[in-house]
């Protein structure tokens, strides 16, 4: 049975009655931060705590005083991915989603995505260890969610061909990131951002969007039979 790792309510794997000054709050971001690049580059399984606190200037001490273990640092990281829907998210309001509200909701979490790359770059180098470990009150989170879309998706009132085209873009939105990886490239300049999101707007709007490429595009020149 997997490992549960801490989880009560309190920052992950923060242990009760550690100091929660802004100086502290610092010091847990940057051993995320740490986490995060040797996670990349070497695997979590290949990491350790040794490497991480080295690498901080700490002691193995010291790290513990923030993250009892291995597992705490990586459940933190995921969590901070679940974390970035908690603004885009309140654009959705309590009533009907429209296509519209989704492109808007979509749009912003697009924006973090692209403004978190390297989360994205954890989650896709170390699926198999994420999927060791579980975090012990994140069951929760990931119902919430689930609801979300559940009552979203199953709305009468909306279309049911638009609430397909709203999945299909959500899927692509936070699953395309993480599956595409080093098949693209490195996306130094944002060209991946941006053609992430012209095809989830063409999946939401392909009419209009067709209409709109359609009348920018030269037509192309075909060879003239011999």
């Amino acid at each position: 049975m997997p490992r549960a790792t801490s989880w009560s309510g309190e920052q992950p794997g923060e242990r009760s009655g550690a100091p929660t000054a802004q100086g502290d709050k610092s010091t847990r971001e940057r051993i995320l931060d740490v986490a995060t690049d040797l996670f990349i580059e070497k695997g979590y399984d290949k990491t350790s705590l040794r490497e991480i606190a080295d690498r901080l200037g700490f002691t193995k001490a010291a790290l513990y005083y923030h993250f009892p273990s291995k597992e705490d640092i990586l459940g933190a990281l995921h969590q901070r991915l679940h974390s970035l829907v908690d603004e885009p998210v309140m654009l959705l309001g309590d009533g009907p989603v429209t296509l519209a509200t989704w492109e808007r909701f979509l749009d912003a979490c697009m924006a973090k995505v692209a403004a978190n790359t390297k989360l994205f770059d954890v989650h896709r180098v170390n699926q198999a260890a994420l999927a060791k470990i579980h975090i012990e009150g994140h069951e929760g989170a990931h119902f919430e969610i689930e609801e979300l879309a559940r009552k979203i998706f199953s709305d009468p009132a909306v279309p049911v061909g638009e609430r397909a085209r709203m999945a299909a873009a959500l899927t692509i939105a936070f699953a395309l990131p993480i599956m595409s990886g080093n098949f693209l490239g490195g996306d130094q300049e944002g060209n991946f951002s941006t053609a992430l999101i012209e095809i989830v707007h063409d999946v939401l709007r392909p009419r209009e969007r067709a209409k709109t490429t359609g009348a920018t595009r030269k037509p192309s020149r075909r060879a003239s039979p011999s």
